[in-house]
């Protein structure tokens, strides 16, 4: 492994870069993250194998993309070729990724979420304060580089109360379950020969994410009206 760039072999390698620019002007801390990961994952990848090379590529992807400021300051992705796509629809540029958020560009606008309604800061906002943590593993790997393909599972406890504004006055309000939501998926990730992702396609259902997430909504499953300085309906659920 000694060839390999550190953030194949560890999964917190990018966090290290202190010299780059971040937003919010720090490194972003994942202890509890890592914690909750080690404790709740269903798969314990053997040092060195294929599995753990992709989940410690990854979860430095993920922390690169949410947080890093300047493309070219993230070490996981090829810039100038970079491209991201869910469940085949339109590619993002990972400028375009950068400016709406890793939460925008996964679920995009569903029923129940609307990324053309919400900022980066918003969604992530919205998650952190939602879930306890958003923990992330690889379950299996299929296919090694450059063409490197494998189901994963993202999963949290949710502890705080859901409130997304779906546009046209309407906003989802939905109170806290207290239970651990969960969402499965396939990703293709096309590398370079410097294990640099150049093309990542997402498979998943989004829309079975928010219904966890939107479980104790009204009954009638109607999104509510902002409240206004006028009155109106109360947007908070009974």
């Amino acid at each position: 492994m000694a060839n390999l760039p550190d953030f194949m072999t560890n999964p917190n390698a990018v966090l290290n870069d202190t010299e780059h620019e971040w937003r919010y002007g720090r490194v972003p801390d994942y202890k509890k993250v890592n914690e909750t990961y080690d404790l709740e994952k269903t798969v314990t990848h053997e040092e060195g194998s294929l599995g753990w090379l992709v989940s410690n590529l990854v979860k430095n992807w993920e922390k690169e993309m949410s947080y890093k400021l300047r493309a070219d300051q993230i070490r996981t992705i090829n810039p100038e070729k970079y491209e991201f796509s869910v469940n085949g629809h339109e590619f993002h540029t990972v400028d375009e990724m950068l400016k709406i958020g890793t939460y925008n560009a996964l679920i995009g606008d569903t029923e129940l979420y609307k990324a053309s309604e919400s900022n980066f800061s918003d969604s992530h906002k919205l998650f952190k304060r939602a879930l306890r943590t958003f923990s992330w593993e690889v379950l299996e790997v299929y296919s090694g580089p450059p063409v490197v393909a494998f189901k994963w599972r993202h999963w949290g406890l949710m502890v705080g109360d859901l409130s997304v504004n779906l546009g046209n006055g309407k906003k989802l309000e939905a109170p806290a379950t207290n239970e651990v939501v969960e969402s499965f998926g396939i990703t293709v990730a096309h590398v370079n020969d410097k294990f640099q992702v150049e093309k990542l396609e997402t498979f998943y259902d989004p829309n079975d994410l928010m219904i966890q997430l939107s479980k104790n909504k009204n009954k009638d499953g109607e999104a509510t009206e902002k409240t206004t300085s006028t009155g109106g309906k109360c947007p908070f659920l009974p």
